[in-house]
């Protein structure tokens, strides 16, 4: 039997463990298996081992992401391994297809998947019951005689050939949460990487420019049964880059208009402002409330920077806020502060006041703040910067599990060496105050006279660019209100567009 297990994650909102269902899915029909998500199991070690003791499972595999869900991940593989250690561990995932050595050097994980899991885990299992050889499987990395061995790379499934989500595996209603969009809110993956090759993002590392959609009538049946079945009213799209084909877009929102369902998605900025009225009205008119989209910075030099292709320029960003406000729908910019530079000062201090402009053409934008973590990019100028400035990634996964580099993957406080204490302050200060002054509409706990106590509060400090020691707005926003910030409740924690 295998185990699929959803690590806990950093999400405030349990939404549904896409990727462990995806897989679950290759699976069905073929193995055995049962999955476990560590955010609505408190006991989960005892959970597994008993599962391994009583129910004879034999294979654990694990989807891992940076961040909380690796320190858990490492933790449950090493309780696990000394306990039994004939059970094999197969991670899957951003994490160990982009840090795949360090992964395996480690004695408690065994196999690596580096492609569609869905596809690759039920070949890998076939292997170890004797169907074929190991080597024969493509798409995986592992060790063998100490010695790390990788093989041949697959080409990745289409998405329309993969088969439905197996939901009568979990308790869906359990996952069904009220949101800004709605009260019975779910998620779902209607494509996989992305066309462009951004220099911060990990999917160019496992997708390498490559965008694999389902078609507009699946994803519309996909919301029809979860409609139909589980009483969803609202969807959030965790695609790398959702609105990548407005034919897609366009005729997927015809489709779905009659359910009257809300939904958010992620896209970029100047894809979107090519977009016809008549598409944009569509989106409108089908429940399309908010869309995520990085802007990054203001800065040209740093766009290139960054390789954000396109023609995503400031001129866009702005034009963009203001003619989707038109439409009715909110835009999430997300910013990246702390770049590699020799004036980390000054270009802090010019997306502040980029950003006080988008809040002046749409006042509706939602804005999403992302310190930079260097990711790893073989040929990426911006890692290389990084390089050359002293940053180096831990060589073990034990260094990995230790807090700074936690902060590292949440992009809030990673301290890269050309980072410092007064640059993340000046960062935060501004972000306390826009929040304040801008309180976002994905705190559904915050009332209309919360919000306006906050504005007035905050006003004097935005108006006079004063953001020193904002201790008034932290008091209240922190410990008053419990102020849910929209990176929280709207963009996921590891934007990939973003």
């Amino acid at each position: 039997m295998i185990i699929l297990l959803n690590p806990k994650s950093a999400r405030v909102n349990r939404r549904i463990p896409l990727s462990v269902l995806t897989v679950g899915a290759g699976l069905e029909g073929h193995h055995e298996y049962e999955i476990v998500d560590e955010n609505f199991d408190s006991r989960v070690e005892q959970t597994l081992e008993t599962m391994i003791r009583e129910k004879g499972a034999r294979y654990l595999g694990l989807t891992v992401m940076p961040g909380p869900q690796l320190v858990s991940a490492i933790h449950l593989s090493q309780h696990l391994k000394r306990l039994f250690p004939a059970l094999t561990i197969i991670w899957g995932g951003s994490f160990p297809s982009i840090h795949t050595e360090t992964v395996l050097r480690s004695p408690y994980v065994d196999i690596v998947v580096l492609g569609d899991g869905e596809v690759i885990l039920r070949e890998v299992i076939d292997a170890l019951e004797g169907q074929s050889d190991l080597d024969s499987v493509k798409g995986i990395a592992y060790r063998r005689n100490g010695e790390i061995v990788r093989t041949e790379r697959r080409e990745w499934t289409h998405p329309n050939l993969i088969p439905p989500l197996p939901y009568h595996r979990i308790d869906v209603q359990k996952y069904l949460q009220r949101t800004y969009l709605g009260k019975r809110t779910s998620a779902y993956h209607s494509s996989m990487g992305c066309p462009f090759k951004c220099g911060f993002c990990s999917v160019v590392s496992i997708f390498q420019g490559r965008w694999l959609a389902q078609s507009a009538e699946r994803v519309a049946e996909e919301m029809n049964y979860v409609h139909k079945h589980f009483g969803v009213d609202s969807m959030e799209f965790f695609d790398d880059n959702f609105f990548t084909s407005e034919k897609r877009v366009s005729e997927f929102s015809e489709r779905i208009r009659s359910l009257k369902m809300n939904w958010w998605g992620e896209g970029r900025s100047d894809t979107l402002y090519q977009y016809s009225d008549a598409t944009l009205s569509a989106m409108r008119d089908a429940g399309c409330r908010m869309i995520f989209t990085g802007a990054e910075t203001s800065s040209q030099e740093k766009l290139d920077l960054m390789n954000k292709g396109g023609t995503q320029s400031a001129e866009i960003i702005l034009e963009f806020a203001r003619r989707i406000k038109d439409f009715a729908i909110v835009p999430e910019f997300s910013f990246i502060f702390g770049s590699p530079s020799d004036d980390i000062d000054g270009d802090i201090e010019r997306d502040i006041q980029f950003i006080k402009k988008i809040k002046t053409v749409n006042p509706q934008s939602e804005i999403i703040f992302y310190v930079y973590a260097p990711v790893l990019l073989p040929g990426s100028v911006l890692f290389e910067e990084s390089q050359k400035r002293g940053f180096a990634y831990p060589k073990t996964l034990e260094e990995w599990s230790q807090p700074q580099w936690l902060h590292l993957d949440l992009r809030k406080r990673p301290m890269t060496p050309w980072l410092k204490p007064r640059h993340i302050e000046k960062i935060r200060n501004f972000e306390r105050v826009l929040n304040a002054r801008f309180p976002s509409m994905t705190d559904l706990r915050l009332t209309e006279p919360k919000k306006e106590f906050l504005r007035w509060l905050s006003s004097w400090r935005y108006e006079r660019d004063y953001y020193v020691a904002p201790y008034e707005v932290r008091f209240f926003l922190s410990k008053v209100f419990r102020y849910r910030q929209p990176d929280l409740e709207g963009a996921p924690q590891y934007s990939s567009e973003g």
